[in-house]
């Protein structure tokens, strides 16, 4: 296994043991491992890459087969997306068949709804890292923070958000005010 596979192996795995609330709250610690870590991708390509992932049809965890892909290409893919799936599918298969006798206990109850708070927080720390790798500034701070607030107050799709974020880009890059 190359360096880089063994790398994103590691990398994905370490996560997923520990993960809570979906690769969208897990985008913090991908980044910390991918890029504070382990050097395998820059800030704007780490910003690059979450925001294709999220544009792409399917599951949040695109992300994870997207870096894998984009690291160290078909290996790199194979071994990210087997690293972060793998673990957590046995260890739910295994807490499953464990509930299952289990499933009225007050403590189940209680857990349940204490990650609910957890996984907003991540989800949060989530955004603002991907904010701070996308590294554009006060102006790009300011327009997270209003896709943000459209996104709250009139619950729209999601890709109107994208869609003019990607127009303000455009006009951004030919008015000279910003390079792609």
């Amino acid at each position: 296994m190359s360096d880089d596979v063994s790398k994103l192996f590691w990398a994905f795995l370490s996560t997923a043991v520990f993960a809570i609330g979906g690769a969208s709250a897990l985008i913090p610690e991908f980044h910390r491992q991918i890029v504070d870590n382990y050097a395998l991708m820059t800030n704007a390509q780490f910003a690059s890459a979450v925001a294709l992932a999220q544009l792409a049809p399917g599951p949040n965890m695109l992300i994870v087969s997207f870096i894998g892909w984009q690291v160290a290409g078909l290996p790199g893919l194979l071994v990210s997306t087997f690293a972060i799936v793998g673990p957590p599918s046995l260890l739910a298969f295994g807490v499953g068949r464990v509930m299952g006798g289990v499933k009225d206990s007050p403590v189940l109850a209680a857990v349940k709804v204490s990650l609910a708070p957890i996984v907003v927080g991540m989800m949060v720390a989530s955004g603002l890292v991907t904010a701070q790798a996308a590294g554009h500034g006060l102006a790009g701070y300011a327009l997270t923070a209003a896709a943000g607030a459209f996104m709250l107050l009139f619950a729209r799709n999601p890709l109107w958000v994208i869609g003019a974020g990607a127009l303000l880009g455009i006009l951004a890059n030919r008015l000279g005010w910003m390079t792609l």
